[in-house]
């Protein structure tokens, strides 16, 4: 196995990716002082797993990360990777090529660690390579420092470079593991001893607490079968008893509306008859006081016609022919009198056909009017009952929350018996006039949402639902909910671009106290007037906001968007203002029925008196049909007598103009009677009929106050029962969710629906009997018995284990011992002797050796160095530098001999020697080549001529190292 190469980048000063290719071999990298050559060893220092910031030349971790140039930005991170050659498994590995990585951020100078790519733990990386003399603290990185100290160390900080190469290492780290765990078991095994003499106190009393308990336990499920059960029967009898009160309160209401509605109707009839019989009375009074003086008058005019009448009659009767003209001349009279009357009549007559025909096309109005409010009635009393209907739905919806979710319902039902629910986000927030939509828009489901005022108020609510298999709800604790908020840039966008409205918070009204709530919900949601500007707006913003229209539009985050019809009838904040306009609508359509009402009973009454009307007229029209035939036949005969008194008379004839006025006065006074008379007659015919009515509508009025008093009484009487149901019922429910935290839906599901209600309360009482007899109880006893009998009988089972574990641990610590004694051994004594021949080739000379500074205890004797080169005393303290140095790289050249490494990083550890002991160096060094690879930082031209590669290290950029690669043959070759 060897390095093949080593990847940086940004490590130290190789600011860019930097590819450093190795072969077997000598390697050796140069340059001038400050160039970076150093930082390669600290960069595979790093990597196999130093945690040093002092050991890589910094103050802190981060500082192995490019801190910049003049011309370079720093970097933000550091990333360094070694590829070894695995081919032959050196490495436990199953790769043929391994690839270590570790790389460091500078932001939160967090590390990450990689083997083939694949993330891993430091530790990973540090058993990867454990006894293979690749750690930081072996063989494979050797500095000047190394070198300068090795001989001034203590006997004890020689010894980890022996273990190393003896490859005890791995049993020494896993003999800690094992003391470390022999300690704590024995620990261990003292605190179970004490624990297991304390647990036997305490089983015995938790035993019997343990079985009163389980009496108890078993009582009370008893009981809470047989009450669950009788709680539930109770509830559904008072609720059918409930429904049926509901009922009949509704329906009482309802009749007492109508009644009521009838009431008013019926009082504005019989107040509307007693004024139209007030003004009959007057005008018949009127009337005949009227028809008294056109009675007289006529009186007067007919006597003053009797007069003039017997007058002509008596001359129309005489037979002398001295009177014979004056005889035609009263027959004339009487002829032109009898015309006269006929034709008023026949006048009167067409006058009354006249007025017959137009009351007849009023009454057609009139009937046509009244078809037209009972069809106007009925359509309004069709609408209210749907309004009606609508509002209940409604009503349901906002107070019963009908449309919410199964879950969100059972928590408002159990609102009382759960602590710190606030209520709904709906329930909470008031949107203002006209944003009822975007409101809903924006919250979208978080409406039915459920404030709590704590974390644990709201997950004893889950616990709740969860054990009633009440369906699910999310909650919403006060203390916990965090603001989400427009950045202020984006804000300052916001309020410059065309028909942004603002932050959808704005147009709602909330207490202060769910500030919270509110700010999480609606703080980063804006409000624009349509999709087109939302658009635009969004596009300002790069999408990173959710945008609503007044219109219930949206632009989602992302730009995608979301729109179409929407209705209103679930829109939480629309349906309490749907409520007002409706309620408003209900009481419009009342008012409007009973108005319509009012009409038709007007037309109605308007109806009779045309009826009556009518009838008068047709009356007076069959009379005058009577008159007007007597006339006709008075008239003939006037005619016939005068025309045989006046034949072979025509002489006598005489063409003299008459007054008339008489007879025109007498006829209008007559016809003035005859009309006073019929609007007499009409008006008490009216009058009789309105009595009977106003007699019928009292009585039907007194029916329905008495009616109205009855459902005043069944109303009140209902309603105390109601309540007191009611009461009843929520203090059931009250007890099934405090005691058994149950809701009745759930109870539902566990009850006996065959019980015998009387036999099951009784049995209930029993029980809670039995219960309190058992005097006080700890519940808890049977869960602490348990966990203290198994926890005994656990630790008594674990006492036995650690007893064993602990005898086991000894075995392996003692096997251990023994096996790093003998390695340690041989290999010490192995590296000793090679290290005298190391010694004496590198010194021309003299002799060396090593000793253990405590014989008796190999495991943790240190190592002393003797060292006596030619011609001086065995002193180390005495020795130039370069004779230190030469010491310590034979003993490092005798452990290599004994334990090859696969690498071996020398970073000017040469530094000290004069040339000739630096030409013996490299050469030695080339000895081991075939075996180890060496990577050699390096000042000296005698160790460079014996290197088979060579990079050079230069800063061309200040700051900036970069290397060049040259084979040292081809170098050669071009210099010849």
């Amino acid at each position: 196995m060897y390095l093949k190469r080593v990847e940086l980048h940004g490590f130290k000063s190789f600011a860019d990716k930097s590819i450093i290719e190795f072969t077997p071999g000598v390697t050796g990298i140069v340059g001038p002082n400050g160039c970076g050559k150093s930082n390669i060893t600290d960069a595979i220092r790093w990597v196999l797993g130093e945690k040093s910031a002092k050991a890589l030349r910094g103050d802190n971790m981060s500082d192995v990360i490019f801190s910049g140039s003049e011309d370079r930005k720093a970097q933000n991170l550091a990333e360094v990777t070694l590829v070894f050659d695995n081919e032959d498994h050196y490495l436990d590995y199953d790769a043929n090529e391994v690839e270590i990585t570790r790389r460091l951020y500078r932001i939160n100078n967090e590390a990450e660690y990689y083997i083939n790519r694949q993330p891993c733990r430091l530790k990973d990386i540090t058993t990867l390579i454990m006894d293979t003399g690749l750690g930081k603290d072996t063989l494979s990185i050797i500095s000047q420092n190394n070198i300068n100290d090795f001989v001034a160390q203590k006997p004890e900080e020689r010894r980890p470079l022996f273990e190393e190469a003896a490859g005890v290492a791995k049993y020494k780290a896993r003999k800690r593991e094992s003391v470390a765990k022999l300690e704590r078991t024995t620990n261990n095994l003292e605190r179970v001893d004490d624990i297991v003499v304390e647990l036997e106190k305490q089983v015995g009393p938790l035993k019997r607490q343990k079985e009163k308990a389980e009496t108890y336990l078993a009582y009370q499920k008893q009981l809470e079968e047989v009450e669950v059960s009788v709680l539930v029967k109770v509830i559904e009898n008072l609720s059918t008893q409930l429904k049926t009160l509901d009922d009949q309160i509704k329906t009482s209401d309802q009749e007492k509306t109508v009644n009521d509605g009838n009431i008013l109707i019926k009082e504005n009839q019989s107040e509307e008859l007693s004024k139209k019989m007030f003004h009959l009375d007057q005008d018949v009074n009127n009337l005949q006081n009227e028809l008294f003086t056109v009675m007289k008058n006529v009186s007067d005019l007919e006597a003053q016609k009797a007069t003039i009448d017997a007058s002509r009659k008596q001359a129309a009767s005489s037979n002398n022919q001295e009177d014979l003209k004056a005889k035609i001349a009263s027959l004339k009279g009487i002829l032109k009198d009898a015309l006269r009357e006929y034709n008023d009549r026949v006048e009167r007559y067409q006058e009354v056909k006249a007025e017959k025909e137009q009351l007849s096309a009023q009454q057609s109005q009139n009937a046509q009017a009244q078809e037209v409010l009972r069809h106007e009635i009925e359509n309004l009393n069709f609408e209210i009952h749907k309004k009606r209907s609508e509002k209940t739905q409604l009503v349901d919806q906002i107070e019963n929350k009908s449309n919410y979710g199964y879950g969100v319902r059972s928590i408002l039902k159990a609102k009382d018996s759960l602590s710190g629910i606030l209520g709904t986000v709906s329930d909470l927030l008031t949107a203002q006039k006209g944003y009822e939509m975007a409101l809903a828009t924006a919250l979208g489901g978080s409406v039915q949402n459920i404030v709590t005022a704590s974390e644990d108020d709201a997950k004893r609510a889950i616990a709740f639902l969860r054990k009633n298999h009440a369906g699910r709800a999310t909650f919403m604790p006060l203390e916990k909910m965090q603001p989400r908020k427009v950045r202020e840039d984006h804000a300052l966008i916001c309020e410059q671009a065309a028909g942004c409205l603002g932050l959808m918070s704005r147009f709602v009204s909330y207490d202060e106290k769910i500030t919270p709530i509110v700010e999480n919900l609606l703080g980063n949601i804006i409000l624009a007037d349509n999709l087109d500007h939302a658009s635009q707006l969004s596009s300002l913003l790069y999408a990173r906001y959710r945008i609503v229209t007044l219109e219930g539009d949206v632009v989602n985050v992302g730009g995608s968007l979301t729109g179409g019809s929407m209705s209103k009838k679930n829109n939480a904040f629309a349906q309490k203002e749907a409520l007002e306009r409706l309620e408003k609508a209900i009481k419009k359509d009342e008012k409007a029925y009973n108005e319509k009402r009012i009409a038709l009973n007007r037309a109605e009454n308007e109806g009779r008196e045309l009826s009556s009307l009518f009838m008068q007229k047709q009356m007076s029209f069959a009379k005058l049909e009577v008159v007007v035939t007597n006339k006709k036949n008075e008239l003939t005969m006037a005619k016939s007598d005068y025309e045989a008194a006046a034949k072979d008379h025509e002489d006598l004839v005489d063409d003299v103009v008459e007054d008339h006025s008489l007879l025109d006065e007498l006829n209008a006074q007559k016809k003035r009677r005859d009309e006073l008379s019929e609007e007499i007659q009409a008006k008490r015919t009216l009058r009789m009929s309105y009595v009977n009515e106003k007699e019928a509508l009292e009585n039907e009025l007194k029916t329905m106050r008495s009616d109205n008093r009855r459902y005043e009484k069944a109303l009140t009487e209902n309603k105390i029962a109601k309540t007191k149901h009611e009461t009843e019922i929520q203090n059931y429910l009250m007890r099934l969710n405090d005691t058994y935290m149950m809701t009745f839906e759930h109870a539902k599901t566990l009850a006996d629906p065959d019980i015998d209600l009387d036999a099951s309360t009784r049995q209930v009482k029993e029980l809670r009997n039995r219960i309190a007899s058992l005097g006080s109880v700890n519940t808890e006893a049977i869960a602490q018995y348990e966990e203290v009998s198994a926890r005994y009988e656990e630790l008594t089972k674990n006492r036995q284990e650690l007893k064993a574990a602990q005898d086991k641990l000894l075995t392996a610590i003692e096997d251990m011992d023994h096996i790093m004694v003998d390695r340690f051994t041989k290999t010490f004594e192995a590296i000793n002797k090679e290290f005298n021949n190391v010694f004496r080739t590198l010194f021309g000379g003299g002799h060396a050796a090593l000793h253990y500074t405590n014989p008796d205890d190999i495991l943790e004797t240190g190592i002393d160095i003797e060292a006596q080169p030619p011609g001086k005393a065995a002193k180390l303290h005495s020795f130039s530098g370069g004779e230190n140095a030469l010491i310590a790289l034979s003993c490092l050249f005798a452990i290599i001999s004994v334990r090859p490494v696969p690498l071996c990083i020398l970073d000017e550890v040469e530094a000290a020697l004069d040339m000739a002991n630096v030409e013996r160096f490299a050469k030695y060094l080339q000895t081991f080549a075939d075996r180890t690879q060496f990577i050699v930082v390096t000042h000296r031209e005698g160790t460079m001529a014996h290197c088979d590669l060579l990079y050079g290290a230069t800063m061309q950029q200040k700051g900036v190292t970069k290397l060049v690669s040259v084979q040292l043959k081809e170098a050669q070759q071009m210099a010849s």
